[in-house]
């Protein structure tokens, strides 16, 4: 069954280099302490363009024009330590698809560790809140009557009824995103040499929400393990639901359901994120609030619960993880090291 976990600290596994990158993490610019990554230097930033056939050490970016992902920008650090046998981690960031700053926070772990960090920015003129927030599994997004608040410097909430939010259902799977992220993989793979035939990938915010719906949608990707870290709110594993929150009608059978749930998902929540004004934007509607609660910790431990309720209803084995931080709320730096540290601390 499916673990739970307080984080009330960081557990520094690994080496004492990835401990020290972890510590340093809040104390620098971005990227400032790995400068011994790079020869003692700040790291060379690299614009390679258009599918460039190499990836050089450093920090830099390019895009992509594959069909489905044209103009795709991927941020990336290939830190000098990178081999063929290291790990690769793709980074999908929050609405503000701030790709360049989600890389830079995972910099000096990249560094420490020599893992090589791609995050992708998905432009919002080619991927709105249906074809970002939810993966491509609805178009056509329609929110009438809504009520746009701004609750903080940094928070945003979205408030209106459940019959003001009009959308189609995408059942072909070909047109949800999730395959973006193999096909990403993939390319790093040619682009650098490596032998891994697996990746990891972490979310926040957004990325989150894109993340648990990806461990959900596409239970047969290459990913090894999907951290989804403070999601606005869910799409439940539930086939008598419909979306946004449910599957039902989106042509997901049980069997599917049992091999989500046999993937490597951690639901990673930080304890303070569970108000209006934690950061961020939230979606309110009278059904959301009721069955998911009205802050992001709530929505997540309600996610979690019927998750595994659910698998133990169908008969089907739940290696599900939930992850509390504590003393972190919507906080994407604080996030991606304690996700560093859960990547560190695993055997295999």
């Amino acid at each position: 069954m499916g673990a739970v976990t307080d984080r009330s600290g960081w557990r520094l596994g690994g080496s004492i280099a990835f401990a020290f990158a972890l510590l340093v993490t809040f104390g620098t610019a971005p990227g400032q302490g790995a400068a011994s990554c790079f020869g003692g230097t700040d790291a060379v930033r690299h614009a390679l363009g258009e599918d460039p056939g190499s990836l050089p050490e450093g920090v830099g970016s390019f895009e992509l024009s594959d069909p489905g992902m044209t103009g795709l920008a991927v941020h990336y650090v290939r830190p000098g330590s990178f081999t063929s046998t290291s790990p690769i981690l793709l980074v999908i960031p929050g609405a503000g698809r701030n790709s360049d700053d989600y890389r830079d926070a995972w910099i000096d772990v990249a560094c420490a560790s020599g893992t090589l960090v791609a995050a992708l920015g998905y432009s919002e003129e080619t991927h709105d809140f249906a074809a970002y927030n939810m993966g491509g599994t609805i178009s056509n997004l329609q929110f009438d009557n809504a009520d746009f608040s701004r609750v903080s410097e940094t928070a945003t909430t979205i408030t209106l009824d459940d019959a003001d939010i009009r959308f189609d259902v995408v059942t072909n799977r070909a047109e949800w995103m999730f395959d973006d992220f193999d096909r990403v993989f993939e390319q790093l793979v040619q682009m650098t040499g490596s032998g891994q035939d697996t990746y990891d990938i972490f979310g926040h915010s957004a990325g989150g929400q894109i993340l648990h719906r990806f461990a959900v949608f596409a239970p047969r990707s290459k990913a090894r393990v999907i951290i989804a870290a403070n999601s606005g709110f869910y799409t439940f594993p539930d086939l008598s639901r419909a979306l946004p929150t449910g599957m039902e009608g989106t042509g997901l059978t049980e069997t599917d359901l049992s091999r989500a749930f046999g993937a490597r998902l951690v639901l990673m929540l930080g304890a303070l994120d569970n108000d209006d004004g934690a950061g961020g934007t939230l979606l309110h509607t009278p059904y959301i609030d009721q069955s998911q609660g009205l802050g992001r910790f709530d929505r997540g431990l309600r996610f979690f619960g019927h998750a595994r309720e659910e698998a133990e209803r169908i008969g089907a084995d739940f290696h599900w993880r939930l992850e509390v931080i504590d003393r972190v709320g919507h906080d994407y730096r604080a996030m991606s090291s304690a996700a560093a540290d859960y990547l560190m601390g695993l055997s295999d």
